[in-house]
């Protein structure tokens, strides 16, 4: 009896520290039956709300936009309607039939993949090391034998206080920053600088045919376009081994 009673309030504990954590994010929990958090049987997460705060903390600050899903076990989920929480690294949809918002439980994640407009812009579920289980979204720039790839996130700055747009006194303000990576499958990820330095240090075996290589054909690396030209021609020179 004394174990059960131990264990009944370890779980009440976990589930009150998950609602205040929420509740400081701006999010409110309420129950789920067995129904809303498995839609379908296929996609399982936590059934959410947001308030307007909550959208200084999104990759789209003010709106949602068409995307996809794709999880670890096949399954695909097309004409979505997603946002990126780039605060907290979390992907949230709206189903219109139930008419809630659904963070999706990242370990079942695969890939995901906005439409912006005329472009496609796709994220993985990466782990930050081979040797860590800490998982992370990143957008894939470029795939390749070296793929390089972008992590979103935002980060809180404390400032003087101040009214926002609403009348509401805030005293932190919220920057979208990013890190680059280049990713293979051997060595995972691994952070790096857009230039010429970073890209002949992560190869030093082959410094020497990369400087030839960049110079015949007039590439200066120093932003995403030009890393992502780099690494191509690297791969179809066999330089990235």
């Amino acid at each position: 009896m004394s174990s059960l009673i131990k264990y009944t309030g370890v779980i009440l504990g976990v589930l009150l520290a998950f609602v205040v954590q929420a509740q400081e994010m701006g999010i409110d929990t309420y129950e789920l039956n067995s129904e809303s958090n498995n839609l379908q049987g296929k996609m399982l997460g936590e059934v959410i709300t947001l308030d307007a705060e909550v959208n200084t903390y999104f990759l789209y600050p003010d709106d949602w936009v068409p995307g996809s899903l794709k999880f670890t076990n096949g399954n695909v989920f097309d004409n979505l309607r997603i946002r990126y929480q780039a605060f907290t690294d979390e992907l949230i949809t709206y189903n219109k039939n139930g008419r809630f918002l659904y963070q999706i439980e990242k370990e079942l994640v695969e890939s995901f993949t906005f439409q912006d407009g005329s472009q496609s812009r796709k994220f993985v579920r990466l782990t930050k090391n081979n040797n860590q289980q800490t998982n992370m979204y990143l957008e894939e720039l470029y795939k390749g034998t070296v793929s390089l790839m972008v992590n979103w996130y935002i980060y809180e700055q404390s400032v003087s206080p101040y009214k926002d747009k609403n009348g509401i006194t805030r005293a932190v303000e919220y920057h979208l920053r990013k890190d680059y990576y280049l990713y293979t499958e051997q060595d995972g990820l691994t952070k790096i600088r857009l230039n010429r330095a970073a890209l002949l240090s992560r190869f030093p075996e082959n410094q020497r045919q990369i400087r030839k290589l960049l110079r015949q054909n007039k590439l200066h690396v120093n932003n995403e376009f030009t890393m992502v030209n780099a690494l191509r021609l690297l791969a179809e020179n066999n330089l990235t081994e």
